[in-house]
């Protein structure tokens, strides 16, 4: 990879150094190292992949230990003296249910690096919600164009996993910079997208807020559609309403896309989930049991299903730690013979496979 290739798809998540500290990521002899300035430090390690990566401390009082990550891109946790920390000489995004770095490193795709095209713009829009009771907010990206034009766009309500929110998709998903790219080379049509976030809150019994993330899809239905519908030049019809999202947002499309047919045109189904979790798995949550998984009697007149969406894709890494969940629902929608396009990349439960699943599915929408 030549310097302004690397530089293009680096770009925007280069952190300099502040005073008194180093460069985060650096690469010799073509490796990346990952480092921090702590001098008074007596420990010091970066965990991710599950596993801690424990540094070595030089003279300056430099902590650095190789970078052997697989992908480009992966959340990555500093602990010092046994302190977890953000720094900021990483880039931020949302994941685990609060703010957390990760590290972005060179390789040989630019699908979703900032290039010399046409932008859209990325905006943060917030409403009152009935469903919560309170503000809630939601990321609106707009393709190029759409300011200048009086045309009604196609829409994609496009939701994130469990921990994350609805800055994920642009802070981490790059999704804004993967579509600016598709729709300049012509393999998209232009439509916006609606990020929100899935982790819906309630009150339990004793008065603690809790996640219910199945509430999402009254708060979808009754706020978030007419706010965004009222506010944007966008969908108005199932035609022009495209649903989709990665791991738990996966199974929010599949709950909602397969109960309200009249709404959704197209479904994309990402590291994905047609089947409700059961109780007991590694996905439960607390205060959930077993589904009833109403929303799969849809799928017992498959003539009728497949007639009903222009496209159902699902799409998933071949390292996937549910993988058992996805064969599961690979031989349910088989035996039902219910046509889908279904996507495999190398990878496994992370952005690297979710980049993905959102830049080929983007191809095949809004097409009719």
């Amino acid at each position: 990879m030549d310097y302004n290739t690397s530089f293009q798809t680096l770009a925007f998540d280069r952190v300099l150094p502040c005073e008194g500290q180093v460069e985060c990521l650096v690469y010799e002899n073509g490796r990346p190292y990952l480092q921090i300035m702590a001098k008074e430090a007596s420990k010091v390690n970066f965990r991710y992949g599950e596993v801690d990566h424990y540094c070595e401390k030089n003279d300056m009082g430099i902590w650095k230990t190789p970078y052997t990550a697989e992908g480009a891109i992966n959340y990555v946790q500093l602990i010092v003296d046994g302190v977890e920390l953000i720094t900021p000489m990483l880039p931020i995004s949302y994941g685990y249910s609060r703010p957390y770095n990760y590290v972005e490193v060179r390789s040989g795709e630019d699908f979703y690096g900032i290039k010399s095209v046409p932008h859209g713009s990325v905006r943060r829009e917030f409403f009152q919600s009935s469903v919560t009771g309170e503000w809630e907010s939601c990321v609106v990206y707009t393709p190029p164009g759409y300011d200048d034009a009086n045309e009604v766009y196609p829409v994609l309500y496009l939701q994130h996993g469990h921990g994350e929110n609805e800055v994920g998709w642009t802070a981490a998903g790059k999704v804004n910079f993967i579509m600016d790219n598709l729709i300049a080379e012509g393999s998209a049509t232009p439509f916006v997208i609606v990020m929100n976030n899935g982790m819906v809150q309630s009150l339990d019994d004793n008065g603690n807020r809790v996640v219910d993330f199945k509430l999402f899809e009254d708060y979808l239905i009754k706020d978030v559609i007419p706010f965004v519908e009222g506010k944007f030049r966008v969908g108005g019809s199932k035609e022009k309403r495209a649903m989709a999202g990665l791991s738990m947002g996966s199974l929010q499309t599949s709950i909602i896309g397969f109960k309200h047919p009249e709404l959704f045109s197209c479904l994309g189904v990402f590291s994905g989930f047609v089947t409700d979790i059961i109780q007991g798995s590694e996905l439960d949550m607390p205060g959930r049991g077993p589904s009833d998984n109403e929303h799969l009697k849809v799928l017992d007149d498959p003539c009728k299903f497949n007639s009903l969406f222009d496209v159902f894709f699902r799409s998933m890494g071949d390292k996937d730690p549910f993988w058992e969940n996805f064969a599961h629902d690979d031989n349910m929608l088989e035996e039902k013979g219910i046509k889908q396009i279904r996507n495999v990349y190398d990878g496994i439960h992370d952005w690297n496979v979710w980049r993905k699943s959102i830049r080929d599915f983007a191809t095949l929408i809004f097409k009719n």
